[in-house]
């Protein structure tokens, strides 16, 4: 009587679970990209943690691990708005031969960075209504707008000394008049559409708005060309 032979099988290999890597910087990023569109659509108040926590595929733990509070990753989320909108403006070359060309590239750069970043207009807005509370946490904001502002002030006093910007130009006034002609039409465009029965989120109006601005920064800043003339 043959013996039968038991064949003894290897026991199926376990699959090997790959331990998910997580990139802390990039993890934060992420983070904080979630939180500007929560905070931005809902403001301080209106936002939710556990929102945020979705849609970053994270949880409030870790969320709090990156950021100790609610009020903290709300602050960081004020500075990268700053960040991002200034480094837009930094690009910027404002080193043309001509002043009044130099002036034009940063007044239409400064209205075309309300045009891409509907959010940060919200959230300016949001901020603004509780005074800036949240802001004045922010440490490194104010130095963000140095470069900006020595970046006009160059331009400013070349286009003085060649007779062909005026005098006695307040620059941090410059500075509000020109982002407030592209800041308040986007913050108010809602309401403005309604009153003046023009849909302004149409492509052509934001164009018109956007030369108008230019011409209205150049026509307060520039000497009459019989002026200019004499000067020279």
């Amino acid at each position: 009587m043959k013996k039968s032979v038991v064949v003894l099988q290897n026991p199926p290999e376990e699959k090997v679970k790959k331990k998910r890597i997580r990139d802390p910087q990039r993890t934060r990023a992420y983070i904080l990209e979630m939180a500007l569109t929560e905070f931005a659509e809902r403001g301080y108040e209106g936002a939710r943690i556990d929102t945020i926590a979705g849609q970053s595929q994270t949880n409030k733990s870790l969320i709090y691990k990156y950021f100790e509070s609610k009020e903290a990753l709300y602050a960081a989320c004020l500075e990268q708005t700053y960040e991002n909108m200034r480094a837009s403006q930094h690009e910027i070359q404002l080193d043309e031969p001509d002043p009044i060309e130099s002036m034009r590239k940063l007044i239409e750069s400064t209205f075309d960075t309300f045009v891409s970043n509907p959010r940060l207009v919200r959230i300016l807005t949001h901020e603004n209504v509780h005074h800036a509370r949240f802001l004045k946490q922010a440490k490194n904001v104010k130095h963000l707008y140095t470069p900006l502002l020595e970046k006009m002030a160059y331009v400013l006093q070349k286009g003085q000394q060649k007779g062909v910007f005026r005098a006695g130009v307040d620059l941090k006034n410059l500075y509000i008049s020109i982002s407030s002609l592209g800041y308040f039409y986007f913050s108010n465009i809602h309401t403005l559409s309604i009153v003046l029965e023009e849909d302004l989120l149409k492509k052509q109006n934001i164009r018109k708005q956007r030369k108008q601005a230019v011409e209205m920064v150049l026509a307060y800043l520039t000497v009459p060309d019989d002026l200019s003339a004499n000067h020279s």
